[in-house]
């Protein structure tokens, strides 16, 4: 059975890529997990370190909401998700660790995210998981 990690982000192409996930995962009885990564600059993590661990997660899954809403919205009822997980921190290292650590042997994502330079090449983060991932990567354009 295919175990896919789907990273969203609220981008077009990372709904893209659920969809993409979501239907393999019908066809093969597999399943799908979706991760949002938020990546904190500096001084926004400065005005965390006042929270408790409880109120850190509740502003991670809060801040995460939109990008798992819109990846839900466009699988409808193709398959259901399986979880729906929210991390701080690099977002290629995260789904790095998530894929290793959830025992995923697939990661389906989309080539460019939301960020400002994501439009040049194949995004940084897409690229980096390609090279380091355990894991079969898909790369939804």
């Amino acid at each position: 059975m295919t175990k896919m990690l789907v990273p969203v982000d609220g981008s077009d192409q990372s709904a893209q890529a659920a969809v993409w996930a979501a239907q393999r995962a019908s066809e093969s009885g597999g399943s799908v997990t979706l991760i949002h990564v938020h990546m904190l600059p500096g001084a926004e993590a400065m005005g965390l370190a006042h929270l408790s661990k409880e109120e850190v997660e509740r502003a991670t899954q809060s801040e995460a909401s939109p990008s798992f809403e819109k990846a839900r919205a466009a699988i409808g009822d193709i398959s259901p998700i399986e979880e729906s997980i929210a991390v701080i921190g690099d977002a290629a290292d995260e789904i790095i660790y998530a894929c290793k650590t959830g025992d995923f042997n697939h990661i389906v994502m989309g080539s460019r995210g939301l960020s400002p330079l994501g439009e040049i090449l194949l995004g940084s983060v897409s690229e980096r998981v390609i090279r380091e991932a355990h894991c079969a990567v898909t790369v939804i354009r």
